[in-house]
């Protein structure tokens, strides 16, 4: 249930309680004034049964005074008036005919009662009223009307209230405090329930926001039901995980942040070290034969161009890292594109006994956006990757061009050694190596299939790899094509 539907009934019962109770406390008093309980029932609306809701008397009462409006010198016979008396006796009501002054008539069990105790004639309807007469407590009806002949008269109905008096003002101080009592509990208990609904929830919102605040992330927060406040707790709970992931993401790049200064470190002291090694030699007269100088000199300049590189690829790779490397996109056939590229690089892999192959659909159109000159450097890079690690004695290098739901597919697979597949989630990571020696034969910089990984994502598109040990190895790229 909702803290606001919570609330609504919590008002509710708090507003409906008390009218009960008020209610209750009411009949409570309206029976202590009229003396009979019974004669609540005249409040009720008329539409209701008149035998079920008018005690007996009241009954007997509404016949006698019908028959003084109607035949009046009845109340003049005696045994009309004790016939009368003999019905009331049902009701423990007693009839008192008083005439002016005096009394015409009066039931046994009152006849202590004296004109002068009884109200005035017209002071009084037809109404319960409480009287106290000799000390005892009666309830009086009264009806007055005229006796032919002899002038105004009255007829009582008299009912000894003497107890129900007594036991409603010796109860009803505790029946009020009852009633006090319970409109106390219940509203209490609402509150009580009410509020530790929304205070427990948030006193473990409270909870774990100060252990996210001490850089505690791995308490997770548990609060069940279905209103606002559990809403909230799962979007905390949300907003932890995020916390977590992006602590454990931040000290995944703290740490290649610090492997990235120690393989820099490594990449750059090397050449750096044979270049001073080679000139020391040169110093120290180690040099005796100008052919000597010569091939010293050639490694110092092969060291340099070597650091040369290096240093280009660290500086695109953190431009690319950055988000700051400009991108000129153009449509283009990717088709013609690798024709020209695959008859650019041919002649060179021809030295090296490798065979380059382009395989496509002559038919079909392979357009897409792309950057000329950052997709060379994809595509260098993955060649000079295979033929850095090729092992065979002929080299076999396969383009193939694809087309598959709006993606353009290109294919590079070559007949090299293969990839351990431990290494294989871990190729396209910065300065990372699946030969581990950094030996001069296999080295590089570790940063070309990375620097290749950002461009295809600059691109839109995505870059996979299949390969296993002595199988070659397959790197696939997927563009967005432009139909």
């Amino acid at each position: 249930m909702s803290i606001r539907s919570r609330l609504i009934l919590s008002y509710i019962a708090m507003v409906v309680v008390p009218i009960i109770l008020f209610i209750i406390a009411g009949l409570l008093i309206m029976a202590f004034f009229r003396g009979d309980i019974r004669e609540l029932s005249s409040l009720l609306p008329e539409s209701h049964n008149y035998k079920q809701t008018v005690s007996e008397d009241a009954e007997l009462f509404g016949d006698i005074k019908e028959t003084s409006l109607v035949n009046p010198v009845r109340f003049n016979d005696p045994s009309f008036l004790l016939a009368i008396q003999e019905e009331l006796n049902r009701t423990e009501s007693f009839l008192i005919i008083r005439q002016g002054e005096e009394i015409l008539f009066s039931a046994r069990e009152v006849n202590h009662i004296t004109a002068e105790d009884l109200p005035e004639f017209g002071y009084h309807s037809s109404d319960n009223n409480i009287e106290e007469i000799n000390h005892k407590t009666y309830s009086i009806k009264q009806h007055d009307f005229y006796l032919p002949e002899k002038g105004i008269a009255s007829i009582f109905l008299i009912k000894d209230a003497s107890v129900l008096v007594s036991l409603t003002q010796t109860f009803y101080p505790l029946l009020f405090t009852v009633l006090l009592l319970i409109l106390v509990v219940t509203n209490g208990i609402l509150t009580y329930y009410v509020s530790r609904s929304i205070v427990k929830p948030i006193n473990s919102l409270k909870s774990a926001a100060q252990k996210i605040k001490e850089g505690k992330l791995n308490n997770s927060i548990d609060v069940k039901g279905k209103d606002e406040l559990t809403e909230l707790a799962q979007t905390f709970e949300a907003m932890r995980l995020q916390l977590k992931e992006s602590a454990t993401v931040q000290a995944q790049y703290e740490e290649n942040r610090k492997e990235l200064i120690a393989h820099i470190s490594h990449d750059l002291k090397t050449p750096i070290t044979s270049i001073k090694g080679y000139i020391e030699g040169i110093q120290d007269g180690v040099t005796t034969s100008p052919e000597m100088l010569n091939r010293y000199i050639q490694t110092i300049y092969q060291k340099s161009n070597d650091l040369d590189h290096l240093i280009d690829e660290l500086f695109l790779y953190s431009k690319l890292d950055l988000k700051k490397v400009p991108f000129s996109f153009e449509l283009v056939d990717l088709k013609e594109y690798l024709l020209d590229y695959v008859e650019e690089l041919g002649f060179e892999l021809e030295k090296k006994k490798v065979d380059i192959h382009l395989h496509y659909d002559h038919t079909a159109c392979y357009q897409v956006h792309l950057d000329r000159d950052k997709i060379k450097r994809v595509f260098s890079n993955i060649i000079d990757n295979s033929l850095k690690y090729m092992d065979k004695e002929k080299g076999i290098i396969d383009i193939e061009l694809s087309l598959g739901k709006g993606q353009v597919k290109i294919e590079i697979a070559d007949n090299g050694p293969g990839i351990p597949s431990e290494a294989i989630p871990f190729i396209f990571h910065q300065f990372y190596r699946a030969e581990q020696s950094r030996n001069k034969q296999t080295g590089g910089s570790g940063l070309g299939l990375a620097i290749a990984r950002m461009i295809v994502e600059e691109h839109g598109g995505k870059i996979a790899v299949e390969s296993g040990q002595d199988i070659g190895t397959k790197i696939m790229i997927s563009l967005r094509e432009v139909s």
